[in-house]
Order: C-alpha cells, then structure tokens, then sequence
C-alpha cells in the first residue's frame, strides 16, 4: 500500500478520541479490560458493543496512544471500504505496529473479506504487530463459513461494552462538556436528549456547535440558547 492511500484510509481517525476522555459507566466492571487496550501486553482483542457504547472511540484511542508513543498504527472503519477489494485494503498492513479495525459487521459475511480478515491476522501475528477489531456483534453470530477465521477471532480477548442508558447519558453529556470547559445543568442535558438521537456521536456533534457559539467557553449554557444554537 502507497503513503496515498494509507493516509486516505488513516483520515477519519479522530486525534481526540483518547482513553482520557472516554465516559465509562461502568469504570469498576470495565477496569481490566480498558487497562488491556492501554497496554501491550494482549495482541489481540476484540472490542464489542452496540452502536453509541464507544467501541469506534476507544478503537481511535488505542490508535492515537499507539502514534503518542512512537509507534505507527491505523485505523480502518471498514463500513467505509466494504465496496473495495479487500487485499488492497490491507495491502502492507502487517507493517504497521497496531492496526484497528472498525465495523467488522460490514463486511465479515463475506467469503473475499474472511480470507483476507485471516491472512491478516496471520501476518501481523508473525510480525508480533497488535490487531484490535471493533464489532457490534458476537463472533458466534456470524456463522462463519470459514472455521478457521472464526477459530482465531475467538482467541481474542475479548471485551464487552454496554450501551449507556438515560442517566448515564447525561452523564457522559455533562462529562464531555466539563473536557470543553462548558457548564451544562441536568435540566438542560435532559432537555437536549429529549430532542436528539440518544447516541454518543451525536452528543459529541451537539456539544460542538454549542461550544463554537458560544462566544465564552465557560458561560452556562441555557434552554433558550439550545434552543437557538440548535434550531430546536
């Protein structure tokens, strides 16, 4: 693979999606496995969650602490290169020292994509390189064609994430908004998860158009200036 399209591929990763910054609602039950994705030490691990839960954060964290630390790494939605041919995708792959994969679900029904998802793992095993896979579903639903593949996939380690509720939403909201400097009350978090698709990317998106109008970062942010802001 060219420099070209390895930065085309590298683009969407988000520099601040940092293990820092992720909101656990569960920090004690998740504790060992966020302590293995900061680590080294396990090669391979397979991120699990449904859509919102974090899996794409934490995958760009993994990423981003890789690059932090002197290392090369990628990050791979495959949601967007499913239409390409899956041996250019992961041309010279093995190169690199971390290699994270994101939206297994988009391709792996596929017998192209299967061959190639375990030809990678073979090559980055034999080069001791690190493999992190995000999915929103369990390897056993997949009912793999290929045995093999699916044989490796299960020696992952892996670690499940749940989705956040109501409250914990709030939480995460009124997290991500102290990260920014901004004061957001209860009432007015609840207000605006009453009105907005109830994921976390979304979150994120809302808390940017408020911090770029608003003209002082830590002013309190109000009902009737969400209300603007956001056209609601």
């Amino acid at each position: 693979m060219n420099n070209s399209s390895q930065l085309a591929l590298n683009v969407r990763l988000n520099i601040n999606s940092t293990f820092e910054n992720f909101f656990c609602a569960d920090l004690e039950a998740n504790k060992i496995g966020l302590k293995a994705l900061k680590q080294n030490q396990e090669k391979f691990i397979y991120l699990l969650g449904s859509s919102g839960s974090g899996v794409s954060h934490l995958l760009q964290a993994v990423c981003n602490d890789s690059n932090y630390k002197g290392e090369r790494s990628v990050y791979i939605p495959l949601s967007e290169v499913s239409k390409e041919d899956p041996e250019t995708v992961f041309d010279g792959m093995d190169q690199f020292d971390c290699v994270c994969l994101d939206d297994l679900d988009a391709v792996i029904q596929r017998n192209n994509w299967q061959l190639e998802i375990f030809n990678l793992f073979n090559s980055i095993k034999l080069h001791d390189n690190r493999l992190v896979i995000g999915s929103h579903q369990n390897i056993t639903n997949f009912n793999l064609t290929f045995l093999d593949l699916e044989s490796r996939l299960k020696s992952f380690l892996s670690i499940g994430l749940t989705s956040l509720d109501d409250s914990q939403l709030i939480g995460f909201f009124s997290h991500q908004a102290k990260l920014k400097g901004m004061r957001i009350s209860h009432g007015v978090a609840e207000f605006i998860l009453n009105r907005v698709e109830r994921k976390t990317h979304q979150m994120i998106s809302i808390l940017n158009i408020l911090d770029e109008q608003s003209l002082e970062k830590t002013k309190m942010i109000t009902i009737p200036f969400v209300k603007e802001a956001l056209n609601l």
